[in-house]
């Protein structure tokens, strides 16, 4: 019998297909699956990640959502890269089905990530099941679901959850969020859940790190798949190091003592924020390593700025080189395991998160948007690993507070944060290395998803000839 062959559905963009290729690497090594990953020819133009020819039952399919060259500059253009996301992606996965539906290894399910919320409609159509892949943290879902099916101004009340407050939603859902097409996407996603039987949420998070979000919904079963990180993150040794610049600086420093700046490749912060943060580098007179990217594939440019985040800083630079080291990239995850990093600014993205908690740093924790206000409350009140800065009433971080949480990272709270990260780090690599409870987990959904289509397919045939009996 051929290994059943999952189509793996993924918005483009880095911080989606990547959980996405690790979830199907973690899916092909516990259940022999075949996986076809489909996603759009901008995020294979721009990234880092599609060689898969060499990789066993791991394939590609690509598409176009008219935007190539990945860089989507207005929020017309957002809009108009959903409606070719869907057209395009409907045609191109409807005529992969339909050319595999009689061969030796159809399409048994269809997998998504956030957003494409066409794909489970397309799946229907086609009579086969199709699951969620929540590449956020559970009580994330519980929120978009809870907002989605609220019948009174009891607003994202959840029992035996964290008491929240408007800081700490998605920005999509808080009442300030300008952002109506991402909002209404993400409803319109749990609309589609709410007409399914017997829903499944595969989550990338792990049983210990959010076990009542995980079961704060009666009607839906959430399965932790994750942390969907690199296999090498769960070794317990130090990958061996290339001799690039940041690693040979990162070397000559003692232990614990530099800060590691990151606010991933999608976050850009203003000209007074970015000027903010060099100013409490530079006063703190702290080690760092901060990393700004190219951020020219950005979804949304700050108006009225044209300036690069490298170029904002130019009157800062001589001062911040003194102190620290800018990259415009390097191996998070080299660096994060890195002895000498004591401390890590994070825009808080789901997968940055993880990253914190599997290797076991502390943080300070400064969101910007989707999602990452709610990480930020996690890591600081559930999890205990950081501190979060707070906003002025222009929604600017002062240099003051940034220097706040250093000290409080680094000195103050300091043993307290690093017992917490050191505690989930445990957790985390138990979970996520090879044959931990999210592969076991995961053979468990495959299993049950099989077992369940045999029942429907029983269960169809039986009326199919109770009807010619009575015909």
């Amino acid at each position: 019998m051929a290994p059943p062959h999952f189509l793996l559905v993924t918005y483009p963009a880095q911080g989606h297909v990547n959980p996405a290729l690790r979830f199907a690497h973690r899916l092909i090594r516990t259940t022999s699956a075949r996986v076809t990953l489909a996603t759009c020819l901008s995020i294979y133009h721009c990234s880092n990640i599609l060689n898969l020819d060499n990789l066993y039952n791991l394939s590609l399919l690509t598409f176009s959502d008219g935007y190539d060259d990945g860089v989507i500059s207005t929020t017309e253009d957002v809009q108009k890269r959903l409606l070719n996301l869907e057209h395009n992606g409907d045609k191109t996965l409807s005529e992969f089905i339909e050319a595999n539906r009689n061969g030796d290894s159809p399409v048994a399910c269809v997998i998504y990530t956030i957003l494409p919320s066409w794909v489970p409609k397309l799946a229907r159509r086609y009579h086969l099941p199709s699951v969620l892949l929540w590449i956020q943290p559970a009580l994330a879902f519980n929120l978009y679901y809870n907002h989605s099916t609220r019948t009174n101004s009891g607003f994202f009340e959840f029992r035996n959850l964290l008491t929240l407050e408007t800081r700490d939603l998605p920005s999509f859902l808080s009442p300030s969020n300008t952002s109506n097409t991402a909002q209404a996407v993400y409803l319109d996603l749990m609309e589609c859940l709410k007409e399914e039987s017997n829903v499944k949420v595969l989550v990338n998070t792990f049983d210990s790190l959010e076990p009542k979000a995980l079961t704060a919904i009666p009607n839906i079963e959430m399965v932790a798949v994750g942390p969907l990180l690199p296999p090498d993150v769960f070794t317990k040794s130090e990958s061996v190091r290339d001799q690039s610049s940041y690693s040979l600086w990162l070397d000559s420093k003692t232990e614990s003592s530099v800060i590691y700046v990151s606010f991933g490749t999608m976050v850009e912060l203003s000209k007074k924020q970015i000027e903010e943060l060099a100013r409490a580098l530079i006063e703190c007179k702290i080690p760092f390593l901060w990393v700004i990217t190219d951020k020219s594939n950005r979804e949304a440019k700050i108006e009225g700025e044209e300036e690069t985040e490298i170029e904002k800083i130019a009157g800062f630079r001589h001062e911040l080189d003194e102190i620290g080291m800018i990259v415009s990239w390097c191996s998070q995850v080299e660096v994060l395991r890195h002895k000498a990093v004591g401390c890590f600014l994070t825009h808080c993205g789901w997968s940055s998160t993880l990253e914190s908690l599997v290797l076991g740093l502390p943080v300070v924790a400064f969101p910007m948007w989707s999602d990452q206000p709610t990480n930020a409350k996690l890591l600081e009140d559930l999890w205990r690993t950081g501190v979060r800065v707070r906003e002025n009433e222009e929604g600017l971080v002062e240099r003051g507070e940034i220097r706040r949480c250093f000290e409080a990272v680094m000195e103050g709270k300091s043993v307290e944060l690093r017992e917490n990260a050191e505690k989930w780090k445990r957790l985390a690599i138990k979970a996520g290395r090879e044959r931990g409870l999210a592969d076991r987990n995961m053979e468990a959904f495959v299993d049950s998803l099989f077992s369940e289509a045999e029942k429907a397919k029983d269960k169809n045939e039986c009326l199919d000839n109770k009807s010619n009996l009575l015909n």
